[in-house]
């Protein structure tokens, strides 16, 4: 069975949190990010702070959703309740960021990603 790539070569992304156990747990408000790390580009580079580290799937949610999230309505001027108290409330808003939980336990079969962890903070 032959895979067709579907978009770029490569794909350079960040993520919300990295396991202990080295899964990769994201959330997503278009499912853009999450999408083209699972699939499509044919080479995809994840770039993460040592903030990012968790001890597990249940910290990673908890750290997407009561730090990177709000956060990120926040630093975007999103009217989300978030935004104004800093952690998540399961809001039903048009402009919801919170909408798609992607948890890669392992590497895709057909996506060769590689994984550099950057011993300072970065990003959200």
């Amino acid at each position: 069975m032959r895979i067709q790539h579907l978009t770029s070569d490569l794909f350079i992304s960040g993520s919300n949190a990295i396991t202990e156990n080295g899964e990769i747990v994201n959330i997503d408000g278009f499912g853009n990010r999450v999408n083209s790390i699972a699939f499509g580009p044919r080479k995809v580079i994840i770039i993460a702070g040592c903030n990012k580290i968790v001890p597990d799937v249940e910290a990673a949610i908890e750290r997407i959703k009561d730090v990177a999230a709000p956060m990120n309505a926040k630093r975007l001027n999103l009217p989300l309740p978030c935004a104004r108290t800093g952690y998540c409330h399961d809001c039903k808003s048009e402009q919801r960021i919170c909408r798609i939980v992607s948890i890669l336990e392992r590497k895709p079969n057909a996506t060769d990603i590689s994984v550099f962890i950057i011993n300072e903070s970065l990003g959200l």
